[in-house]
């Protein structure tokens, strides 16, 4: 991911935390940016964010 979309975001567009180990959605993240959406993520859980499976990822349209 580019430096910009990572702190921008894209217009329209929205973030979640997606678990790559159980592949599906998780903790209701639903952010304007990457970023955001990680720095929720810490706040829910903390330093267990740190941990490889979790990715800030673009939501479905009907997820939004």
């Amino acid at each position: 991911m580019k430096r910009e979309t990572y702190y921008h975001g894209v217009a329209g567009q929205k973030y979640g935390i997606w678990n790559t180990m159980r592949k599906c959605w998780q903790f209701g993240i639903c952010e304007d940016t990457p970023m955001l959406a990680e720095a929720r993520l810490f706040q829910k859980i903390g330093d267990d964010a740190r941990k490889w499976r979790f990715e800030a990822r673009p939501l479905p349209k009907e997820k939004s």
